[in-house]
């Protein structure tokens, strides 16, 4: 059994231990030892309990005392769940993949990554580093997204489409085939992109 702290001890964070209680309960037996949560917000103490799991300090104590465990970093920010990988550099940061998820033998994914609940990932897709898939959201068959991209809730990522690095897809956005969305793009709720969107673009609902 390997065991695991999550960085950031918020409405993701427990997220992601409900995933990790759920993908030891599939398995029949515990794959995870969940130590707890590690974050710098001052309002939490060392020792504080937070939803029947314990506060392990700031991130430097928890990887301090930890220096063995895997780390999840439950930060929804693109740009700041980068800042945070670099910080814990050596780390072993597992993918979490929620036992509910359809996800394609042929699928390509990579460290880091969270799929959450009824998720589908279609054949011949890949999933960048340390991305982001939220529930129920649909990844159309050989798209591809690049590290750190965030797809909200309900999201549809049509088939072929190319997504650059650090892009957030707020819930229930999507996109038309075969498009090419270039890195740091930001598509609110509910938007259907049409056509290709240069890098840095903000598209408002």
């Amino acid at each position: 059994m390997r065991e695991i702290f999550i960085v950031g001890a918020g409405g993701f964070g427990r997220e992601a231990i409900w995933t990790i209680e759920r993908i030891n309960a599939a398995a029949g037996h515990p794959l995870w030892r969940i130590l707890g949560y590690a974050d710098d917000n001052p309002r939490w103490k060392k020792g504080d309990n937070f939803e029947g799991y314990p506060i392990l300090g700031t991130v430097e104590e928890a990887a301090r005392e930890h220096p063995a465990a895997s780390v999840f970093a439950a930060i929804g920010n693109n740009q700041k769940r980068l800042d945070m990988v670099k910080r814990l550099r050596g780390f072993d940061f597992p993918a979490i993949i929620d036992p509910t998820a359809q996800i394609s033998p042929t699928t390509d994914f990579s460290c880091g990554t969270y799929v959450a609940s009824e998720a589908v990932v279609q054949v011949g897709s890949v999933l960048g580093q340390f991305c982001l898939v939220g529930a129920r959201t649909i990844i159309g068959h050989d798209a591809t997204l690049g590290d750190f991209v965030n797809v909200g809730p309900g999201a549809a990522i049509a088939s072929g489409v190319s997504v650059g690095d650090r892009v957030s897809f707020f819930a229930n956005s999507s996109t038309m085939p075969g498009i090419s969305i270039g890195s740091d793009c930001w598509i609110a709720c509910g938007v259907g992109v049409r056509a290709d969107l240069p890098a840095g673009t903000k598209v408002e609902a």
